[in-house]
C-alpha cells in the first residue's frame, strides 16, 4: 500500500477522522503520517495516532507558528513528545520567509534546535522551506535552510523536503545532502516541477498530500485527503514512463527506509 508521508488530518473535525482513514484505505493508502505544527498541535497528532492504527505522528513547530523564541521548556516538551512511540518523524519544521512570517532569527534557531532533538531520538526530519517571490539573496529561506542542514549534518538523520515546489537545481542540492524529495498534487499543475519529477532518482521519491482542512473550498468533497495519493502517483508514473504500481512500490520502500528504526510499526499496518 501507499504511505502518505505528510498530512495534517488531525486538524480536521474529530468526527471525520475515521472516515478520512477509511477513504484512504479504500484508495490503497495504508499509512498516514500526520504532522504537528505547534507543541499543542503535535500532541493532537499523537492523540490521533493513538486512536487509529494506520495513523502515525510527527512532532514539531512549523516556522510560521513560531510566536516567540523557543524556550528551554518548549524544547524539553518537544523532546518528550519526540520520544513517544507514535512519533516517527520530526515534523513539521523548517524555514519560511513569506512577508508575514515570524522573526527569521527565531525560525533559524528553532530549525536548528529541532534538528538536534531529532538527532537525540534518531528521528528523520520532514522540513518546509518557503521563500518570498524572487528571494535569491544570501539570506533567502533556501540559503538559510541549506546552511543549517549542512551545519547540523542533518542528512545523517535522513529526511525529506516536503511538498517540494522548487526547481531542479534546488532539488539537486538537497539530494546531494542525502534528503528525499516529496511530491504532492502540486505536481499536476506546476510545470516547473516536472523536470524535478523526472530527474529525481527512483529511490529518493516520496508522495504526500499535506491534507489540512481546506475551508476555502466550499465543497467538502473536494478537500485534499490522503485518498488522493494515487493522483500524485499517476502523474509521476506518466512523467517517468512507468506504472502506478512501480511508483507505489518505490515510494513505499523509500518511506520505510526514511523511517529507519520506526519503520517496523508502520510496515506492520500495510
Amino acid at each position: 500500500m501507499f504511505i502518505d508521508t505528510h498530512a495534517h488530518i488531525h486538524q480536521h473535525a474529530s468526527d471525520e477522522s475515521a472516515d478520512i482513514v477509511e477513504r484512504a484505505t479504500a484508495a490503497n493508502v495504508g499509512a498516514i503520517i500526520t504532522a504537528g505544527t505547534t507543541i499543542e498541535d503535535s500532541q493532537l497528532a499523537i492523540d490521533m495516532a493513538n486512536s487509529h492504527a494506520r495513523v502515525f505522528a510527527g512532532a514539531g513547530v512549523h516556522p510560521t507558528d513560531i510566536e516567540h523564541r523557543l524556550t528551554t521548556d518548549d524544547l524539553a516538551k518537544l523532546s518528550a513528545l519526540a520520544a513517544l512511540p507514535q512519533v516517527v518523524v520530526m515534523s513539521e519544521i523548517g524555514v519560511d520567509h513569506q512577508d508575514k512570517s515570524p522573526d527569521k532569527e527565531w525560525q533559524a534557531e528553532a530549525f536548528h534546535a529541532q534538528i538536534n532533538i531529532a538527532r537525540e531520538h534518531s528521528l528523520p526530519i520532514v522540513f518546509h522551506i518557503r521563500e518570498q517571490a524572487d528571494d535569491y539573496d544570501a539570506h533567502s529561506a533556501r540559503d538559510v535552510a541549506l546552511s543549517i542542514l549542512k551545519e547540523t549534518s542533518a542528512g545523517e538523520l535522513r529526511g525529506t523536503a516536503h511538498y517540494f515546489q522548487g526547481r531542479w537545481d534546488f532539488a539537486q542540492e538537497l539530494l546531494d545532502l542525502g534528503f528525499n524529495i516529496s511530491f504532492a498534487k502540486t505536481l499536476t499543475r506546476i510545470k516547473d516541477l516536472e523536470e524535478t519529477a523526472l530527474q529525481t532518482p527512483a529511490d529518493r521519491i516520496l508522495v504526500e498530500t499535506d491534507s489540512y482542512p481546506q475551508t476555502f473550498k466550499k465543497n467538502r468533497a473536494k478537500w485534499t485527503e490522503p485518498r488522493d495519493i494515487p493522483i500524485v502517483a499517476e502523474k509521476l508514473a506518466s512523467l517517468r514512463g512507468t506504472s502506478v504500481e512501480e511508483i507505489r512500490e518505490a515510494t513505499t520502500k523509500n518511506a520505510l527506509v526514511l523511517l529507519g528504526s520506526r519503520a517496523k510499526i508502520v510496515e506492520s499496518v500495510l
